[in-house]
């Protein structure tokens, strides 16, 4: 790899693990969150939001302004949206426009959403390498698989999990543990990729290894300092790395 930027780490969080119903070591499962890690949805998300603004003559937010808020959900972007516009939500109005907005977006959902840069040849290198990925979102599994789907990516991943798909979601580690077990692999053996502390945090609780994408939409300081390294780009998303993370402690290189 020419030219790296500099990998970031962080010490990795010692809990138990969990392991999978087959039970014994198993080859690496590598975790992805989606939105704001994967596949840039932003503009789409966006799109849906100012749907649902135009509905009540309130002007479009620009893409850089949703942008920040685009991981965290419908309901968490009308907020913002309002709070910006100074106008008061109720539960009655956010309930409405939460369904316009989710009617909208399933129907726009792959317009202009793309991988990041690099998001492909990732893929490709990680599965050349023998690991299997998997999806963990908060996304519903519906709109996770759609999305997936009309891509033509859904083939890759054994498990889809999304916010709906077990009894608890990210940061809960349910959601974590689920995901690895559905894609056959065990947590003692597993990573959770993610874009924001809401992934890193599940990782932690689920005792895994985490890496923080610095390109995605909230890498912010908490998750900078959970994660276990951090990357600025999908091309130092190798299998070295990867194997670098399950390293006995002792033997981990701390980046300068």
């Amino acid at each position: 790899m020419s030219a790296a930027l500099p990998i970031h780490r962080s010490s990795v969080h010692e809990a138990h693990f969990f392991e999978a119903a087959t039970g014994g070591p198993s080859q690496r499962t590598i975790v992805f969150d989606l939105d704001g890690t994967l596949v840039d949805t932003a503009p789409d998300l966006a799109g849906s939001l100012n749907h649902c603004l135009s509905r009540i003559g309130l002007p479009p937010l620009p893409l850089e302004i949703v942008r920040p808020h685009a991981g965290h959900g419908a309901q968490a972007m009308l907020r913002e949206a309002y709070r910006l516009a100074e106008r008061p939500l109720g539960a009655e109005e956010l309930a409405e426009q939460t369904a316009c907005f989710l009617q909208h977006y399933e129907a726009h959902i792959a317009v202009e959403s793309a991988l990041f840069p690099g998001g492909i040849a990732a893929l490709d290198r990680l599965s050349e390498a023998g690991l299997t990925l998997a999806i963990c979102t908060n996304k519903t599994e519906r709109l996770a698989r759609r999305l997936l789907e009309e891509m033509e990516l859904a083939s890759r991943f054994p498990a889809i999990c999304g916010a709906d798909t077990f009894s608890a979601r990210k940061p809960d580690p349910i959601h974590l543990f689920g995901t690895i077990e559905q894609a056959g692999g065990s947590a003692s053996n597993a990573l959770m990729v993610g874009d924001t502390n809401t992934d890193i945090l599940a990782a932690r609780a689920a005792g895994v290894p985490s890496i923080l994408v610095l390109f995605g939409y909230d890498p912010g300081s908490e998750a900078r300092s959970g994660a276990t390294c951090s990357i600025e780009r999908f091309s130092d998303l190798t299998p070295h790395l990867i194997d670098s993370l399950f390293e006995p402690r002792a033997l981990r290189v701390q980046a300068v």
